[in-house]
Protein backbone atom coordinates (compact mmCIF):
# COMPACT_ATOMS: atom_id res chain seq x y z
CA UNK A 1 0.00 0.00 0.00
CA UNK A 2 1.05 3.59 -0.90
CA UNK A 3 1.73 6.12 1.85
CA UNK A 4 -1.28 7.92 2.66
CA UNK A 5 -3.66 4.82 0.66
CA UNK A 6 -6.01 3.24 2.36
CA UNK A 7 -5.95 -1.14 2.08
CA UNK A 8 -8.71 -3.48 1.52
CA UNK A 9 -9.18 -4.36 5.21
CA UNK A 10 -9.39 -0.78 6.30
CA UNK A 11 -12.01 0.01 2.90
CA UNK A 12 -13.94 -3.18 4.36
CA UNK A 13 -13.72 -1.74 8.15
CA UNK A 14 -15.18 1.81 7.11
CA UNK A 15 -17.90 0.02 4.74
CA UNK A 16 -18.98 -2.10 7.42
CA UNK A 17 -19.50 0.89 9.77
CA UNK A 18 -20.69 2.88 7.39
CA UNK A 19 -23.35 0.43 6.53
CA UNK A 20 -24.35 -0.04 10.18
CA UNK A 21 -24.55 3.63 10.45
CA UNK A 22 -27.13 4.05 7.47
CA UNK A 23 -28.71 0.90 8.49
CA UNK A 24 -29.32 1.99 12.03
CA UNK A 25 -30.99 5.37 10.75
CA UNK A 26 -33.35 4.15 7.87
CA UNK A 27 -35.07 1.23 9.24
CA UNK A 28 -37.14 -0.22 7.78
CA UNK A 29 -36.51 1.02 4.08
CA UNK A 30 -33.50 3.39 2.84
CA UNK A 31 -33.74 5.63 0.04
CA UNK A 32 -31.09 5.13 -2.04
CA UNK A 33 -29.32 8.73 -2.69
CA UNK A 34 -27.82 7.73 -6.33
CA UNK A 35 -27.47 6.30 -9.63
CA UNK A 36 -30.66 4.69 -11.73
CA UNK A 37 -32.16 3.55 -8.72
CA UNK A 38 -32.31 6.31 -7.30
CA UNK A 39 -35.03 7.15 -4.96
CA UNK A 40 -36.51 3.82 -4.70
CA UNK A 41 -37.03 2.99 -0.69
CA UNK A 42 -35.42 -0.80 -0.16
CA UNK A 43 -34.59 -3.10 2.71
CA UNK A 44 -31.20 -4.49 2.70
CA UNK A 45 -29.15 -7.07 4.35
CA UNK A 46 -27.02 -5.90 7.29
CA UNK A 47 -23.56 -7.04 5.15
CA UNK A 48 -24.60 -6.15 1.61
CA UNK A 49 -22.16 -4.00 -0.19
CA UNK A 50 -21.59 -0.56 0.52
CA UNK A 51 -22.18 0.20 -3.02
CA UNK A 52 -26.00 -1.29 -3.02
CA UNK A 53 -27.48 1.50 -0.19
CA UNK A 54 -25.49 4.20 -2.20
CA UNK A 55 -27.51 3.01 -5.59
CA UNK A 56 -23.68 2.61 -7.25
CA UNK A 57 -23.80 -1.39 -7.10
CA UNK A 58 -22.87 -2.48 -10.80
CA UNK A 59 -23.04 1.09 -11.97
CA UNK A 60 -20.90 -0.82 -14.74
CA UNK A 61 -23.72 -2.65 -16.06
CA UNK A 62 -26.09 0.20 -16.33
CA UNK A 63 -25.29 1.84 -19.77
CA UNK A 64 -25.91 -1.85 -21.13
CA UNK A 65 -29.11 -2.25 -19.42
CA UNK A 66 -30.73 0.95 -20.64
CA UNK A 67 -30.15 -0.17 -24.29
CA UNK A 68 -31.81 -3.28 -23.37
CA UNK A 69 -34.97 -1.41 -21.67
CA UNK A 70 -37.53 0.28 -22.79
CA UNK A 71 -41.32 0.99 -22.50
CA UNK A 72 -43.21 -2.20 -22.77
CA UNK A 73 -40.05 -4.29 -21.82
CA UNK A 74 -41.32 -7.14 -19.94
CA UNK A 75 -38.64 -9.03 -17.49
CA UNK A 76 -37.62 -11.66 -15.57
CA UNK A 77 -35.19 -11.49 -12.32
CA UNK A 78 -34.11 -14.34 -11.74
CA UNK A 79 -31.78 -14.89 -8.85
CA UNK A 80 -33.76 -11.59 -7.75
CA UNK A 81 -32.17 -11.90 -3.81
CA UNK A 82 -33.60 -8.46 -2.34
CA UNK A 83 -35.65 -7.40 -5.63
CA UNK A 84 -33.09 -3.96 -6.33
CA UNK A 85 -33.22 -5.74 -9.74
CA UNK A 86 -36.79 -6.23 -10.48
CA UNK A 87 -37.76 -2.69 -8.96
CA UNK A 88 -35.15 -1.05 -11.31
CA UNK A 89 -36.40 -3.12 -14.47
CA UNK A 90 -39.99 -1.99 -13.13
CA UNK A 91 -38.80 1.26 -13.20
CA UNK A 92 -37.26 1.09 -16.24
CA UNK A 93 -39.59 -0.23 -18.53
CA UNK A 94 -42.74 0.29 -16.68
CA UNK A 95 -43.72 -3.35 -17.09
CA UNK A 96 -44.08 -6.39 -15.58
CA UNK A 97 -41.79 -7.99 -13.62
CA UNK A 98 -41.16 -11.89 -12.40
CA UNK A 99 -38.70 -11.91 -9.62
CA UNK A 100 -37.58 -15.58 -9.18
CA UNK A 101 -36.16 -16.61 -5.23
CA UNK A 102 -35.10 -19.80 -3.70
CA UNK A 103 -34.94 -17.74 -0.37
CA UNK A 104 -37.87 -17.80 1.89
CA UNK A 105 -36.35 -14.84 3.88
CA UNK A 106 -35.19 -13.19 0.71
CA UNK A 107 -38.67 -13.65 -0.75
CA UNK A 108 -39.87 -11.82 1.75
CA UNK A 109 -37.47 -8.71 2.07
CA UNK A 110 -38.21 -8.13 -2.16
CA UNK A 111 -42.21 -8.43 -1.07
CA UNK A 112 -41.49 -5.99 1.40
CA UNK A 113 -39.37 -3.61 -0.78
CA UNK A 114 -41.97 -3.77 -3.39
CA UNK A 115 -45.09 -2.93 -0.61
CA UNK A 116 -42.48 0.20 -0.02
CA UNK A 117 -42.39 0.93 -3.69
CA UNK A 118 -46.04 1.26 -4.80
CA UNK A 119 -46.51 1.84 -8.20
CA UNK A 120 -43.34 -0.22 -9.03
CA UNK A 121 -43.66 -2.89 -6.77
CA UNK A 122 -47.25 -3.12 -8.42
CA UNK A 123 -45.46 -4.15 -11.56
CA UNK A 124 -43.33 -7.05 -9.58
CA UNK A 125 -44.98 -10.76 -9.00
CA UNK A 126 -42.54 -13.10 -7.11
CA UNK A 127 -42.09 -16.71 -7.47
CA UNK A 128 -39.73 -19.11 -4.91
CA UNK A 129 -38.25 -22.15 -6.57
CA UNK A 130 -35.31 -23.09 -7.98
CA UNK A 131 -34.56 -22.00 -11.68
CA UNK A 132 -32.81 -25.19 -13.24
CA UNK A 133 -32.06 -27.19 -16.17
CA UNK A 134 -35.23 -29.63 -15.08
CA UNK A 135 -37.92 -30.00 -13.19
CA UNK A 136 -37.89 -31.42 -9.85
CA UNK A 137 -41.14 -31.07 -7.41
CA UNK A 138 -39.11 -32.46 -4.94
CA UNK A 139 -37.01 -29.19 -4.29
CA UNK A 140 -39.55 -26.62 -6.24
CA UNK A 141 -36.95 -26.41 -9.22
CA UNK A 142 -38.38 -25.66 -12.31
CA UNK A 143 -37.59 -24.48 -16.18
CA UNK A 144 -37.86 -21.33 -18.03
CA UNK A 145 -39.35 -23.02 -20.59
CA UNK A 146 -42.14 -25.30 -18.89
CA UNK A 147 -42.93 -22.13 -16.96
CA UNK A 148 -43.98 -19.86 -20.78
CA UNK A 149 -44.98 -23.57 -22.41
CA UNK A 150 -47.41 -24.12 -20.01
CA UNK A 151 -49.03 -20.81 -19.37
CA UNK A 152 -47.70 -19.98 -15.97
CA UNK A 153 -45.26 -16.98 -17.21
CA UNK A 154 -45.43 -14.65 -19.74
CA UNK A 155 -42.62 -15.32 -22.64
CA UNK A 156 -40.39 -12.44 -21.48
CA UNK A 157 -38.34 -9.89 -23.31
CA UNK A 158 -35.45 -9.61 -21.16
CA UNK A 159 -33.82 -11.65 -18.89
CA UNK A 160 -31.27 -11.05 -15.99
CA UNK A 161 -29.56 -13.97 -14.60
CA UNK A 162 -27.61 -13.94 -11.03
CA UNK A 163 -27.76 -17.18 -9.43
CA UNK A 164 -24.11 -17.96 -8.27
CA UNK A 165 -23.08 -20.46 -10.20
CA UNK A 166 -26.11 -22.23 -11.60
CA UNK A 167 -26.39 -19.81 -14.54
CA UNK A 168 -25.63 -22.47 -16.87
CA UNK A 169 -28.19 -24.95 -15.70
CA UNK A 170 -30.73 -21.70 -15.89
CA UNK A 171 -29.84 -21.45 -19.64
CA UNK A 172 -30.09 -24.95 -20.62
CA UNK A 173 -33.37 -25.09 -18.68
CA UNK A 174 -34.50 -22.10 -21.25
CA UNK A 175 -33.31 -23.34 -24.77
CA UNK A 176 -36.35 -23.23 -26.16
CA UNK A 177 -37.48 -19.94 -24.81
CA UNK A 178 -34.12 -18.59 -26.12
CA UNK A 179 -34.35 -20.03 -29.63
CA UNK A 180 -38.03 -19.00 -29.85
CA UNK A 181 -38.74 -15.86 -28.53
CA UNK A 182 -35.23 -14.19 -28.35
CA UNK A 183 -35.21 -12.31 -25.48
CA UNK A 184 -32.14 -10.35 -24.31
CA UNK A 185 -30.01 -11.27 -21.68
CA UNK A 186 -27.87 -9.91 -18.83
CA UNK A 187 -26.44 -13.09 -17.31
CA UNK A 188 -23.50 -12.67 -14.30
CA UNK A 189 -20.65 -15.32 -14.78
CA UNK A 190 -19.22 -16.46 -11.34
CA UNK A 191 -16.34 -18.44 -12.97
CA UNK A 192 -13.81 -18.83 -16.31
CA UNK A 193 -15.86 -22.06 -17.42
CA UNK A 194 -19.16 -20.85 -16.41
CA UNK A 195 -18.41 -17.77 -18.69
CA UNK A 196 -17.27 -20.14 -21.51
CA UNK A 197 -20.12 -22.39 -20.72
CA UNK A 198 -22.84 -19.90 -21.37
CA UNK A 199 -21.34 -17.90 -23.86
CA UNK A 200 -21.14 -21.30 -26.29
CA UNK A 201 -24.28 -22.16 -25.61
CA UNK A 202 -25.54 -18.11 -26.46
CA UNK A 203 -23.46 -18.72 -29.63
CA UNK A 204 -25.15 -21.80 -30.54
CA UNK A 205 -28.55 -20.07 -30.12
CA UNK A 206 -27.70 -16.86 -32.58
CA UNK A 207 -26.62 -14.88 -29.63
CA UNK A 208 -23.50 -12.57 -29.57
CA UNK A 209 -22.70 -11.94 -26.27
CA UNK A 210 -20.44 -9.31 -24.92
CA UNK A 211 -18.58 -9.61 -21.80
CA UNK A 212 -18.54 -6.96 -19.44
CA UNK A 213 -15.63 -6.65 -17.17
CA UNK A 214 -15.90 -5.21 -13.63
CA UNK A 215 -14.95 -1.44 -13.74
CA UNK A 216 -11.62 -0.62 -11.57
CA UNK A 217 -12.58 2.74 -10.47
CA UNK A 218 -13.80 2.35 -7.06
CA UNK A 219 -13.97 -1.53 -7.50
CA UNK A 220 -16.54 -3.70 -5.62
CA UNK A 221 -15.22 -6.28 -3.03
CA UNK A 222 -16.07 -9.70 -4.02
CA UNK A 223 -16.11 -12.38 -2.19
CA UNK A 224 -15.48 -14.58 -5.74
CA UNK A 225 -12.67 -13.69 -7.69
CA UNK A 226 -14.41 -13.98 -11.03
CA UNK A 227 -17.56 -12.14 -11.67
CA UNK A 228 -18.15 -10.52 -15.31
CA UNK A 229 -21.67 -10.45 -17.09
CA UNK A 230 -22.46 -11.55 -20.74
CA UNK A 231 -24.92 -9.25 -22.19
CA UNK A 232 -26.60 -10.42 -25.63
CA UNK A 233 -29.17 -8.33 -27.23
CA UNK A 234 -31.97 -10.65 -28.78
CA UNK A 235 -34.47 -9.48 -31.66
Amino acid sequence: MSAGGVGPVARRSAGAALRGAIGAASRPHWRIPFGAARGLRLEFERHSPLDLWLGLYEYELMRHLRGLCGPGVHSYDVGSHDGYYALLLARMCAAPVLAFESDTQACGRIRRNCAANPGLGDLVEVRQGYVAFERNPDVNAFTLDELVEDGRAFAPDLIKVDVDRAEASVLSGARRLLAERRPHLVVETHSPQLERECGDMLVQLGYHPLVVTQRRLLAENRPIAHNRWLVARGR
